[in-house]
């Protein structure tokens, strides 16, 4: 039985990392259909199915490999209790996971028996992609029950096993675990009927009661996509008569199935092929003689990397994947400070979200009705002065903290730095092709990430470095990444959904306009509230929530709406690196398994460094004005 339920979770995620594939082929038949002036109907559409299939199907491998993210402060320091705090866990995990597969299954079902097809040109019947959806869940929920199973039975802890076996385990006794499950269980389905018993004006209470379940399911340790997924469901059953169920796998799968989507898996895929070959080691040698003359060394490859890898992924996860892949092991190597290694790097990717390509932006001036164009060109200026000052506060660490600094690279005077730069030209090239090629109008940023996955096998291909092992763990590895980041989005996308019906943004941005405060007491304020919202929700789902009433009111007050999406982005980009849903130190946690609370220590002087970005913005807003006027004022502008 355990040999046919690994070969389960593994063959699942074979078929997820074929699906990822798929994205790759599908993409580039797509561009090169498009330079021949060909058309292929759905192209984008299967894209966006891949994708999918490639997340459902990839969740229970992942889980299974313990790379799944989840707050694991108190799990960690659990001691002797850690068994009773895992059934807590599991046993949340399991029902959650069963629910959602219950309607995972019935959405192919239902698809078939009402003749849906996609909206797009293809016309694809929707209970064939559907059917990933229904297996992928499936299989997580049987990865889940299993694993529930073996803690309460066996001296299992589960997929994430402690650092140290506790010294004596509270719950020996397996009735007594059973027990302690059915106690949890009769929590659980009191704090359910709680929420659907109160009386329906009861609004404040609910949302108390919304918000500690939040902070508990996630600071209990539960997986956090699933934790969001059952805070979600809570806030549905309180506050919308909609059918919870239903409505989580239609929203998850539009979600999940997006177009938008698929650059994300390729860049990571990108970045897990450069860090499977020399290219990554190359780059330190490449710019060693350079970047250690600074103060602070070879810890401004962090700053730089996520700087020029920002203007090609448009991505804050993306970015932090591909750099951190590369660099967190070659600066380790280097004996440089762990603090400093995790807190620049979480920092410096937030600028995926400011430097263009920005999905924030582009969202925020679809939502505004604002030039996503000119939004683009305000955000090149602060972008480039945040990723200054994030080099500057590494130079201030360097020389308060001498005895951290590890020993010096080797001189190799400056010819021998020129001979070393020629190993840069390999990723300069790469960076160059996928940047160029969207900037000129060859590909779009989806494109662009295909790009760089082809131009990364090529050149590691020719360095000798791709083998066919190399090959399938980069896709692999490319495979649970995105998984992990993909269960995340789910969880939120449907948190979106309930947060809606709560009433809690929007109830915050009223009771801001209703103080009638200047423009910088205004900004301070949303400064605040923006960091608050960001805390629980993605920075898309932040500005879409909330920006129909800030809207009017930063208007009101005369503030620039070109100015302010970059404000926004710049104190949503703090949200990324603030718990306990800061999106940033999960994809963190998941790379170097810290606990969470040191990765947040780490990340907040990058923290307090936006907040002074943002004093910034407000003494000198041309920061973000004068490049767009200059471009709109150029002839054809």
């Amino acid at each position: 039985m355990r040999s046919a339920l690994n070969m389960l979770y593994t063959g699942t995620g074979y078929v997820a990392a074929c699906a990822l594939f798929m994205i790759l082929v599908l993409v580039v038949v797509q561009m090169v259909a498009r330079w021949l002036g060909l058309l292929l109907p759905g192209g984008a559409t299967y894209a966006g199915y891949a994708m999918a299939a490639a997340s459902f199907l990839g969740m229970a491998y992942t889980f299974v490999q313990n790379e799944h993210i989840r707050v694991g402060l108190f799990v960690d320091r659990s001691g002797n209790q850690r068994r009773a705090l895992e059934i807590w866990c599991y046993a949340i995990g399991t029902a959650t996971v069963l629910y959602f597969a219950w309607y995972a299954i019935q959405a192919p079902i239902l698809s078939h028996r009402f003749g849906d097809v996609s909206q797009g040109q293809d016309a694809t019947p929707l209970w064939i992609p559907q059917l990933s959806m229904a297996v992928g869940v499936s299989v997580m929920a049987i990865a889940m029950l299993d694993n529930l199973v073996r803690v309460l039975t066996t001296d299992s802890f589960g997929v994430d096993p402690p650092r140290a076996e506790p010294e004596r385990d509270v719950l020996a006794d397996r009735r007594l675990r059973f027990a302690v499950l059915g106690g949890f269980l009769l929590v659980v389905y009191a704090a359910l009927h709680l929420m659907t018993g109160l009386d329906r004006e009861a609004t404040g209470l609910k949302i108390g009661v919304f918000l500690f379940v939040m902070f508990f399911l996630l600071g209990s340790g539960v997986w956090v996509g699933l934790a969001l997924m059952g805070v979600a469901y809570m806030g549905m059953i309180g506050f919308t008569s909609r059918n919870p169920g239903s409505s989580m796998s239609i929203t998850i799968w539009t979600s999940s199935s997006s177009w938008t989507l698929t650059s994300l898996p390729l860049f990571i895929w990108m970045g897990e092929i450069l860090y499977r070959t020399r290219l990554s080691e190359d780059m330190f040698k490449g710019l060693a003689p350079w970047l250690s003359r600074l103060p602070g060394g070879l810890l401004h490859t962090n700053v730089v990397g996520c700087t020029v890898f920002a203007a090609v992924s448009g991505s804050s996860a993306a970015t932090l994947t591909t750099v951190g892949k590369m660099s967190i092991p070659e600066l380790r190597k280097r004996g440089y400070p762990e603090f400093m290694i995790i807190g620049t790097l979480a920092g410096a990717a937030t600028l995926g979200l400011m430097i263009p390509p920005s999905l924030t932006l582009i969202v925020y001036g679809v939502t505004v009705k604002e030039s996503i164009t000119s939004l683009f060109m305000a955000g090149v200026v602060p972008g480039l002065v945040l990723a200054a000052m994030f080099m500057l506060y590494i130079a201030g660490w360097s020389l308060a903290r001498p005895k951290d600094r590890p020993d010096a690279e080797p001189r190799i005077g400056f010819l021998g730095a020129l001979r070393n730069s020629v190993l840069l030209i390999p990723v300069i090239a790469l960076i160059v092709m996928v940047i160029g090629s969207m900037y000129l109008g060859i590909a779009t940023a989806t494109e662009a990430a295909a790009f760089g996955v082809v131009g990364a096998l090529i050149l590691a291909l020719l360095q000798g470095s791709l083998g066919w092992n190399s090959f399938v763990e980069s896709l692999l590895g490319a495979t649970r990444t995105s998984a992990m980041i993909a269960l995340i989005l789910m969880g939120a996308s449907f948190l979106t959904l309930s947060m809606g019906f709560t009433g809690v943004p929007r109830t915050l941005a009223e009771w801001i306009g209703a103080m009638e405060l200047s423009p910088v007491a205004l900004i301070a304020a949303l400064t605040l509230f923006y960091i608050v919202i960001g805390m629980f929700l993605d920075g898309i789902s932040a500005v879409v929530l909330t920006m129909a009433i800030i809207e009017p009111m930063v208007r009101g007050a005369g503030i620039d709406m070109i100015w302010f999406g970059i404000f926004v982005v710049v104190v949503v980009e703090m949200a990324q690196i603030t718990p306990p849903v800061g999106f940033n130190l999960f994809v963190l946690q998941g790379m170097t398994k810290h606990d969470m609370g040191y990765i947040a220590r780490t990340a907040l002087p990058m923290f307090l460094i936006m907040v002074v970005m943002v004093a910034i913005l407000v003494a000198f807003p041309r920061l973000a004005t004068w490049l767009p006027a200059m471009v709109m004022q150029a002839p054809g502008g």
